[in-house]
């Protein structure tokens, strides 16, 4: 048999043996949680809501926990936990080693061997000394009741806050909370239902590490605000508008409220409105959403 042949032949039965083993494909995908935007409050009824602004750790945490489809590190842990509970660990074992006989060491050898060179001895060797090598660690892990990771409670705190809530926690960003008398859906990230948060830009008094926008003066920019569903059409995100002016008036030197906006999302564009923003050319080059701003 010629040299070409062999390979030929290698080839295919390192492909025959991958489709043999491999687990088959799920039809469903892990989606995560949307989280809704303020965007159908316009035109409701108006009505108080408790509001306040963001000072503490906790208040950060609350928010954080919100913006986490109301799931605070409590939670997380004990999610982690049941579903660790619910793996049979003699089917993660041998997922395991199939992890590294199939998807680490079949490309490896198909690599080494037709790329590299190699003589069949040597890709065999290679095959089960590194895929077999992580398949058997994978497996024993498995085994042992640790293909689940399971967090603490800091290092989920930590984790919600970076994803979520990084500015309000280097105290770049200013914020505002919405505290519904729902406690028993709420409770979980301290009754939180409706947030707001920003950043003093252009100023001698921004935080160090503040984004800057050139040909604007002093203002302060509204990064994210949101509503629980539940909770919409009752007025709130108005009230938190109305807070995040407030406080940008009273207590620092901006000229301006700014944000940015898709055009299509007409139920936000339409709140902006009825606060009083405008629509202006955007200073910025890295986004095709819109600018609005308001003068204070």
């Amino acid at each position: 048999m010629t040299n070409t042949n062999t390979k030929t032949l290698l080839f295919l039965l390192l492909l025959s043996g991958a489709s043999a083993f491999a687990p088959p494909l799920s039809t469903s995908r892990l989606v995560s949680t949307p989280l809704y935007a303020a965007a159908t409050e316009a035109g409701t009824k108006t009505k108080t809501h408790p509001i306040k602004r963001v000072k503490s750790e906790q208040d950060v945490l609350d928010l954080a926990s919100f913006r986490n489809d109301l799931t605070s590190p409590e939670m997380m842990v004990e999610n982690a936990s049941l579903k660790s509970a619910g793996v049979d660990n003699s089917e993660a074992a041998i997922n395991g080693v199939k992890t590294g006989l199939i998807y680490v060491g079949v490309p490896l050898a198909l690599y080494s061997y037709f790329f590299e060179g190699r003589d069949v001895s040597k890709v065999i060797e290679l095959y089960f000394g590194v895929g077999g090598s992580i398949g058997a660690i994978l497996g024993v892990n498995a085994y042992m009741g640790k293909s689940v990771y399971l967090p603490n409670k800091a290092e989920c705190e930590n984790r919600i806050v970076v994803d979520y809530a990084e500015g309000l926690k280097r105290e770049q960003d200013v914020g505002f909370i919405a505290i519904s008398p729902q406690t028993t859906k709420f409770e979980p990230c301290g009754g939180v239902m409706a947030c707001v948060d920003g950043q003093l830009r252009n100023s001698k008094l921004s935080p160090m590490g503040v984004q800057t926008v050139e040909g604007l003066p002093s203002h302060f920019h509204i990064k994210n605000m949101l509503v629980h569903d539940s909770m919409r059409r009752q007025g709130v995100a108005m009230e938190l508008m109305d807070s995040f002016e407030a406080y940008a008036r009273d207590d620092t030197d901006a000229e301006l409220l700014t944000l940015e906006v898709e055009e299509e999302n007409t139920g936000a564009v339409n709140l902006y409105k009825k606060a009083g923003f405008e629509f202006i050319k955007n200073p910025t080059s890295f986004t095709k959403r819109k600018f609005m701003t308001k003068k204070l």
